[in-house]
């Protein structure tokens, strides 16, 4: 098969599996905590990725790259993905994943104040995604739809997703030149650590009871999310051009509100309908508006830290 049709199917890979993490998430937190969930399951596919990294003997970062590395880690897993755990216990895991996929808007926003210059599709961007996301919440702000509390948690998805921004432009200006699976399991073990600890603070500790469903869930993230994932995004953004590879910010809700819908006891009710397109267009002006956001965004992706 040849190189580039390797790479295609890589993508379709990480199109398929990282839009399937949000329901894998959903039902983790249902069986138990987000913050300990997220930081085990973490830690799981760094033990696994530092196995494989000393077995093929890959060296692991040191000295500055490993603080950057590190403190990277900390704010994507623990604070990032850990207020993402904790909003789908509110959010509907579709409408969840195309919040998610507004990260390109925050990452307009911060180039901009970095000093980079910014064409009006980029803040048209901005401005038609943040009427997308009113009208996703709009049933639950005005009290008449079945998802109490939607309004909440897309709030800390916001801000979720706003850290994830930050520390992207963190990891571009402070490039390291580690491994990449070595630096990936080595931010995974640090990154799942602080969540777990993040958790015991927060008083998680009480309700970690594992049912079937739950370590299902803590498996499923691991080895497809966490590990064939991330190895075939790697691959697809080696062989891709970036802009090519970024449309998995697209299709990671399409898969993220099917599944939801079909198996997550989800519905497709209007303000989904309607908003969806409208935050899907808003992502894809951020991308086309500005080349800082999909180059961000795929080097902030590069370390790993996502899923």
């Amino acid at each position: 098969m040849p190189e580039r049709r390797r790479a295609l199917w890589a993508l379709a890979a990480v199109c398929f599996f990282w839009g399937t993490t949000y329901l894998a998430i959903k039902t983790g937190v249902r069986e138990m905590p987000p913050l300990i969930f997220s930081g085990v399951r973490f830690m799981l596919a760094g033990a696994i990725l530092t196995v494989f990294s000393l077995a093929t003997g890959r060296p692991f970062p040191r000295g500055g790259d490993r603080r950057r590395l590190v403190v990277a880690a900390v704010l994507m897993m623990a604070v990032a993905n850990g207020s993402l755990a904790w909003a789908l216990q509110r959010v509907p895991s579709g409408v969840a994943s195309l919040l998610v996929s507004m990260t390109p808007l925050w990452l307009v926003v911060l180039a901009r104040l970095g000093g980079e210059r910014i064409s009006g599709r980029g803040w048209g961007g901005v401005c038609v995604g943040l009427v997308g996301m009113l009208i996703l919440v709009w049933p639950d702000l005005a009290g008449a739809g079945p998802r109490p509390g939607v309004a909440l948690g897309a709030a800390v998805l916001c801000f979720s997703t706003g850290v994830w921004a930050w520390s992207s432009v963190y990891m571009k200006r402070r490039p390291h030149s580690s491994d990449p699976f070595a630096a990936v399991a080595m931010q995974k073990l640090a990154g799942g650590g602080a969540a777990v600890l993040l958790g015991l603070a927060f008083g998680e500790a009480p309700r970690w009871h594992p049912t079937a469903a739950g370590v299902w869930a803590l498996l499923y993230l691991t080895l497809a999310g966490s590990l064939v994932g991330y190895t075939c995004y790697l691959y697809a953004l080696k062989h891709l051009p970036t802009e090519r590879v970024a449309v998995y910010a697209y299709a990671n809700p399409v898969v993220a509100v099917s599944l939801g819908v079909a198996f997550g006891g989800e519905s497709a009710d209007l303000a989904l309908l309607l908003g969806a397109p409208v935050v899907l267009f808003a992502v894809w002006l951020a991308n086309t508006g500005s080349g800082a956001a999909p180059r961000l965004e795929a080097e902030a992706r590069g370390t790993g830290a996502a899923f």
